[in-house]
C-alpha cells in the first residue's frame, strides 16, 4: 500500500507473519495496535488500552515527556467507559 514501509527487523510484509513468528501455532485474529518485544522476538500486547496504559508509566526512563499522562485520573471513567464500548 503506498506510504506503508515493510517490517524494519524481519521484513514481515503482513502482520500474520509477526502473529506466526510468536507464535507459529497461532489461530486467532490478527489485530493491531501490536506492542512486539523485539529482544524476544514476540508480542507483549495487542490490547489496544492496555498498550497505551503501559506506554503511559512503564517506558518513561526511554520518554522525551516522560510528565505526559495518557490515562488521566480525572478521565478514567470515561476512558473505560469508551474502550468498553469499543473493544466489542
Amino acid at each position: 500500500t503506498p506510504g506503508c514501509i515493510p517490517d524494519p527487523h524481519y521484513n514481515s510484509a503482513y502482520l500474520r507473519d509477526l502473529y506466526f513468528k510468536a507464535d507459529p501455532n497461532y489461530s486467532g485474529r490478527f489485530t493491531v495496535p501490536v506492542l512486539w518485544d523485539t529482544k524476544h522476538e514476540t508480542i507483549v500486547n495487542n490490547e489496544s488500552s492496555e498498550i497505551i496504559q503501559m506506554l503511559n508509566s512503564e517506558f518513561n526512563e526511554f520518554a522525551t515527556n516522560p510528565k505526559l499522562d495518557l490515562n488521566p485520573e480525572t478521565l478514567k471513567k470515561s476512558i473505560d467507559e469508551v474502550n468498553g464500548w469499543v473493544y466489542d
